[in-house]
């Protein structure tokens, strides 16, 4: 396929910077841990969750779209792929609530999530989590739902009319295998590459004239208008204005059906999943409605080819010495990411994603399931050795990971006292001297009348109340013991190490030779484009920045 290369530097050009499948995994993660009951006219989300999720999510400008309309186009376009993947299910054709209701409403339609069906969507790569919702994106259309009759959730084109729409020859139109057709051909481009929208156009009319309608269609009833192009109108001077008529003898018809296709085609599926990037003039034929010849250039992306090619490489997961995980990965890793975030602090989200181990996080998962190995799961992501001192010190949490938790209105009661008013207000018999009691003060009240001399400890969040000299309690040290230990007295040296990573080889490469040069020791990993070194020669680092300087600017930022 030959097309013409452009120059985009006068157009407008539009980069998408909303990861749909991060922000799936998110909306997902949000939704199933609470109970949502979505709007009974318009079946919207609640304001207040779409307010949430649109500070989760990541267009930039869905929290503001709320607040001015009550909706947001990206949130409610996760949502809906969210349903139509299966992971969620709510009522989505509505029913009249009586004779004179000319709307649907949806009383009582709360999200439900299906977990079994996200589980396995998680277990799978990343090469078949891309396929399944490339599918479901592709797979979904209607007569009045296609790239015609709506306006992207991204895009700036308008749409053709919708009057007529269901009969003609739009319904017969199989819009998951155009789209398919059209995805495979941009396989073939070269990524980084700016083409003319115009050219792809052109090499459509002349080799593939009936990629969109074929050459012999049969409309659905007799009564139905049997012209090729009797669904699409063009308009004069206002949107809904005089109507022109198209006709399959018009010359430059296939530009006006066929290639406004094509432009709205570029900006829904291959723009939302960040395929392609798009530019725009703003002028084009801006008399005619709906807009023509408006989209100007696409450029495709390495990723999308990859796509194409099944070559999406696993996951590259690294756990350092200082306890932070980094998972490199081409598309979002939402499986690695859903194992990692119950036990770790999200840093940075990019291309590189990090994250750090947190004792507190790790503690209260193993309070939850005692079977769970830390250290065993983090072996199975990563492709190199665990650090030393990382296992050793998950090792030491998770060996003092035993916690009680105490609900209001209870308390610990340690004795190893048969006393009878205890039994009305045990809860629990833990050991035969250890039980967990309700109303506490009324059973300290108690005791002390009986004159059992009882001692009571108030501990609070923050700190635990020390017990007195006597009282004798399994969470006690002897204080003998502790007289009996003899401390010495240790130096310990601290280094503290640094590492830069490089976003360009060519960068790296001087890094490196001139440290080379200053004799100063580090170690580098080509891979990764990375240099570690000892912050004591941060002095060196700062002379290499200064010493090409003319070259490059450099700002050094903390991760």
């Amino acid at each position: 396929m030959t097309l013409s290369i452009i120059d985009a530097d006068g157009l407008d050009t539009f980069v998408n910077s909303c990861d749909l499948r991060r922000d799936l995994h998110v909306f997902i993660d949000y939704v199933s841990n609470k109970e949502i009951k979505r709007s009974f006219r318009t079946n919207y989300l609640p304001k207040t969750d779409a307010v949430k999720l649109a500070r989760l999510l990541t267009d930039p400008d869905a929290e503001k779209e709320i607040k001015e309309s009550g909706y947001s186009r990206w949130v409610d376009y996760i949502d809906r792929l969210a349903c139509h993947m299966g992971f969620i299910n709510y009522d989505l054709e509505g029913s009249y609530m009586g004779y004179s209701s000319v709307e649907r409403s949806y009383p009582d339609n709360y999200i439900e999530f299906l977990p079994e069906k996200y589980k396995e969507f998680l277990k799978s790569s990343l090469n078949k989590q891309e396929r399944q919702i490339q599918d479901t994106l592709i797979d979904y259309y209607s007569y009045q739902n296609n790239e015609f009759l709506r306006c992207e959730v991204l895009g700036r084109l308008d749409r053709f009319d919708y009057s007529g729409c269901a009969t003609g020859v739009l319904p017969t139109l199989n819009f998951a295998g155009i789209r398919r057709f059209l995805l495979n051909y941009l396989a073939n481009c070269e990524s980084g590459r700016w083409y003319s929208v115009k050219s792809l156009i052109n090499y459509l009319k002349k080799e593939q004239p009936y990629f969109l309608i074929p050459r012999k269609f049969n409309v659905k009833s007799k009564y139905d208008d049997k012209e090729r192009y009797g669904n699409f109108k063009e308009h004069k001077d206002n949107k809904w204005g005089e109507s022109i008529t198209i006709t399959e003898g018009d010359a430059n018809a296939f530009e006006r059906v066929e290639g406004r296709y094509v432009e709205r085609f570029l900006e829904g599926i291959p723009l939302i999943m960040q395929y392609v990037d798009v530019a725009y003039e703003e002028k084009g034929d801006s008399k005619i409605f709906p807009g023509k010849n408006l989209l100007k250039a696409f450029r495709v992306k390495d990723r999308f080819l990859r796509v194409m090619r099944n070559e999406i490489p696993v996951p590259k997961v690294t756990v350092q010495p200082n306890f932070e995980i980094q998972v490199e990965s081409d598309l979002y890793p939402s499986g690695i990411i859903s194992i990692l975030k119950p036990l770790t602090d999200m840093k940075t989200e990019d291309k590189v994603i990090i994250l750090r181990l947190q004792k507190p996080k790790i503690l209260e998962e193993l309070v939850r399931d005692k079977t769970l190995d830390v250290i065993s799961i983090l072996k199975k992501l990563t492709h190199r050795e665990l650090p030393q001192n990382v296992i050793s010190e998950l090792k030491r949490w998770t060996q003092h990971s035993e916690t009680f938790t105490l609900y209001e209105g209870l308390g610990l009661l340690e004795g190893d006292r048969e006393l009878p008013e205890v039994h009305k207000h045990t809860v629990e018999t833990i050991s035969p001297t250890m039980r967990i009691v309700r109303s506490p003060d009324k059973l300290f009240q108690l005791l002390e009348e009986k004159e059992y001399v009882p001692f009571r400890a108030v501990h609070t969040d923050k700190s635990l109340q020390s017990f007195t000299e006597g009282v004798r309690t399994v969470f006690c040290k002897k204080k003998e013991a502790a007289r009996a230990r003899t401390k010495k007295r240790v130096s310990l040296k601290c280094e503290t190490i640094s590492t830069l990573h490089f976003p360009i080889a060519e960068l790296y490469d001087i890094f490196r030779k001139k440290l080379i040069e200053a004799r100063c020791p580090f170690q580098s990993d080509q891979q990764r484009q990375t240099i570690t070194l000892s912050k004591t020669y941060e002095t060196n680092v700062k002379d290499i920045i200064k010493a090409i300087k003319n070259d490059y600017s450099i700002n050094i930022k903390e991760v």
